[in-house]
């Protein structure tokens, strides 16, 4: 028995969500046993309906977010995960001593621990610290002091949620920063670097006849280069970069965002100040987002935030190629750990000048380079597996 935990709806649309769905799905297809434990879907939040039907075996257990509750009540029971969460691993842990437990939120790590659970391996997401300091970036006074004040109080949980779990990451560079936030305690703590998957029959690459055929069913420009970009509309990715890059090239190219977050009303601004709304289209959140990446010409990974970048691999396997900031340009990310250099267009400075050349060169990539593309799909798809994630996870 695995149990699985995850602060968002297993349905909600997002990378962690959707490890969390493939790796259930592994289980499942071994004819396996899991639970998973999630909170119920919040209001306004986008859910994938494709996935709101779990897997034979799989059982789930929802609890209510508790940030409708008075805040001295929060605080109170934050350093043990919450109020109601330790009762639900409470209740798991008399059912299933025995199973193996697998999480993406620091507040679960905490949680099981106060309700008895050792062993639990902890699959870092981000760390919650360095990816609000890229967020604070551009935003106003009072976002700026709830992101300050959100930082140091997650910053402290998770911190000790790192101190007290089996650690798992994706890169050398969530490595890195995992070491850096241990307490002085854990610092010897090992961590073990692992790699996600890329489900190959969601994630391909087609003809180009096939990719015309896209375009028309998604009512997207036929004769345009296609730029895509998925993700949350937060800070950290780089969207004003992008944006700004974007409005350099030749209207012969679009720019399409699949996502929602906190900038979209900025975005779409700066999208207006610079007269390319016709070119750029914001398209807000799909569960097939394998269209798009079928219909598209080039990936952007325009983040300077990034612990792996899920979005890059389920680009790559469809057989795009992707501009991105390297790591000469001061960001931090896992782009250049993914084993992918013939497939990424590098922004060697952290500007919107060098990313739009970034662009131009990765659309001569894809316009010289179809073979090369279509065997790298097939690598990408070999080298990342979810079954082998299970395995790591679980060994």
């Amino acid at each position: 028995m695995i149990i699985f935990g995850n602060r968002a709806h297993y349905s909600a649309i997002g990378g962690v969500e959707n490890s969390i769905r493939s790796m259930l799905k592994v289980v499942a297809g071994n004819n396996g046993k899991a639970v998973l434990v999630c909170r119920e879907p919040l209001q306004n939040e986008s859910l994938d309906a494709a996935s709101l039907e779990l897997e034979q075996g799989i059982e789930l257990v929802t609890y209510k977010d508790e940030y409708d509750q008075p805040l001295l009540r929060r605080l109170l029971y934050l350093r043990q995960g919450g109020e109601v969460l330790p009762r639900v691993y409470l209740d798991l842990r008399a059912k299933y001593p025995n199973a193996t437990l697998v999480v993406r939120h620091h507040m679960h790590v905490l949680a099981a621990h106060t309700a008895g659970f050792r062993d639990i391996r902890y699959l870092v997401p981000s760390l919650t610290v360095n990816q609000l300091r890229e967020d604070l970036l551009g935003a106003s006074v009072a976002n700026k002091l709830r992101m300050m004040a959100h930082m140091l109080i997650d910053g402290w949980l998770q911190s000790k949620a790192l101190a007290i779990a089996r650690l798992f990451v994706f890169s050398a560079s969530m490595e890195s920063q995992v070491r850096q936030r241990l307490p002085a305690r854990a610092k010897a703590s090992s961590i073990t670097q692992v790699t996600p998957g890329v489900d190959g029959a969601r994630f391909n690459q087609v003809s180009a006849a096939q990719k015309c055929v896209c375009r028309r069913q998604l009512n997207l420009p036929e004769q345009q280069t296609l730029f895509l970009f998925v993700g949350r509309f937060v800070q950290a990715k780089g969207l004003d970069f992008l944006i700004e890059a974007f409005a350099t090239l030749p209207d012969t190219c679009s720019v399409i965002f699949l996502g929602e977050g906190d900038c979209e009303p900025s975005m779409r601004e700066r999208i207006k100040s610079l007269g390319i709304g016709s070119r750029a289209l914001l398209l807000g959140t799909t569960s097939r987002v394998e269209d798009y990446y079928r219909a598209c010409d080039v990936f952007v990974m325009s983040s300077t935030y990034e612990p792996l970048g899920q979005t890059t691999l389920e680009a790559a396997a469809c057989g795009m190629p992707i501009a991105a900031f390297g790591p000469g340009s001061g960001v931090v990310t896992a782009t250049h750990e993914l084993g992918l250099d013939k497939l990424i267009a590098y922004a060697d400075k952290l500007s919107s000048e060098d990313l739009a050349q970034a662009m131009l060169r990765a659309v001569s990539l894809a316009a010289t380079s179809a073979e090369g593309t279509h065997k790298d799909s097939h690598v990408v798809q070999r080298r990342y597996s979810w079954a082998s994630l299970v395995v790591s996870l679980t060994s």
